[in-house]
């Protein structure tokens, strides 16, 4: 052992108790009265103590060691502490969890159980409270009572129309006249949320409440047959050999006619992108407008047609019209100036019937004038 590290006042062993301890730390009263008494030996000693000592007395000097029990103490109330505000944290969650609930529930009864009459008395009960802390005026209260007497007349009228549109649809499955009136059908329950497209194998049928509208095979090609009269404006829609379906179409305006000819539908896109030709400082170019966009003229559906035998220049496929411009539809096709720039384009609802039922492959026949003329029944002259 070299100089610096002799001991000449403490023993190996007191070194080994005191020289690993903090001047701050927490022991055991044993402990405290050990530590204590080598310090007060260094003290004693310090014109003897060798070097290694000598740090052990400045290290020790101003040492203040705490009781290991009031250590205890403070970490038993340190994790009395954490359990309390765990269980507060617990609880607080417990309490939201609950009041969540019971605004889900409160809303979905209000929404689903209660009848329009019921939810406006609750309406007006809660405006009625309002008004009470000054938060709503009683004239704010009246408007609003009024409101919703209003609403609930509306939603009353929807009401009574749905069934007895549901009862008129029933009747014609009843009588086998849903041919004779799917064009009214579809109409009347585009976009209801008792309408609906449902699958078996190659079997779509359109449901209305539940109940089977009409059935067809979405599968084979083979069955279906569009034909579009140009001159008339119209297409025609046969499935199995049988006309099922003639609706109002717009064809191409002059300078931008639609092409006469044999197609079959190659694909399907449901909110399609427009791709618009425009020209703008002498220069054409395309821009590509999104579905949504103010100025998507489309519709939600596009059935891309591909020409079979020679090919024309462009894309063409039956399209819907601006559901915002519904009535410019009949403005395009009653006047040739605003019709279409070449693709055959129907209403929204006949577009969506359409798309869910033909499958791709079908064979469209786009033809100037109709080979069939329906005659007017013969009326002879009243006699003088």
């Amino acid at each position: 052992m070299n100089s610096e590290s002799k001991l000449t006042v403490l023993t190996i062993t007191e070194y080994n108790l005191i020289g690993n301890k903090d001047p701050n730390g927490s022991y055991d009263r044993k402990t405290r009265e050990n530590l204590y008494w080598i310090i007060e030996k260094l003290r004693a000693n310090a014109h003897t103590l060798s070097r290694l000592e000598r740090r052990l007395l400045e290290k020790f000097a101003n040492a203040t060691f705490g009781a290991l029990e009031k250590k205890d103490k403070k970490v038993k109330f340190e994790v009395a502490r954490y359990r309390l505000s765990n269980n507060v944290k617990q609880t607080l969650k417990l309490v939201a969890t609950t009041i969540g609930v019971l605004i889900v529930s409160g809303f979905l009864i209000y929404q689903f159980v209660l009848g329009a009459q019921t939810r406006q008395k609750v309406d007006v009960a809660w405006y009625q409270g309002l008004n009470k802390v000054g938060l709503v005026s009683k004239e704010e209260v009246e408007q609003i009572r009024q409101d919703l007497t209003l609403t609930s007349v509306e939603l009353e009228e929807t009401r009574q129309f749905n069934a007895e549109l549901s009862m008129q649809i029933e009747q014609m499955i009843l009588n086998n006249k849903v041919t004779e009136n799917l064009k009214y059908i579809l109409k009347q329950i585009y976009n209801s949320q008792g309408a609906a497209y449902v699958r078996s194998g190659q079997i779509m049928t359109l449901r209305y409440n539940k109940k089977d509208v009409a059935s067809f095979n979405n599968k084979n090609p083979q069955l279906w047959y569009l034909l579009g009269i140009i001159e008339s404006g119209v297409l025609r829609v046969y499935y199995n050999d049988q006309e099922i379906m003639e609706i109002e179409s717009i064809f191409g305006r002059a300078g931008e006619e639609t092409p006469i000819g044999e197609y079959e539908i190659k694909n399907k896109a449901y909110k399609p992108t427009w791709y618009k030709k425009e020209t703008l400082d002498g220069k054409t170019r395309v821009r590509a407008i999104p579905f949504g966009h103010e100025d998507h003229e489309i519709g939600h559906w596009w059935m891309g047609m591909k020409r079979l035998g020679e090919p024309v220049p462009g894309s063409y496929g039956i399209h819907g019209v601006n559901a915002a411009k519904v009535n410019e539809f009949f403005k395009k096709n009653f006047d040739w100036r605003n019709g279409s720039a070449g693709c055959p384009n129907i209403q929204e609802w006949y577009l969506h019937f359409l798309a869910k039922m033909v499958p791709l492959g079908t064979r469209v026949n786009i033809v100037q004038k109709d080979k069939w003329v329906k005659k007017r029944d013969f009326i002879p002259p009243s006699s003088a």
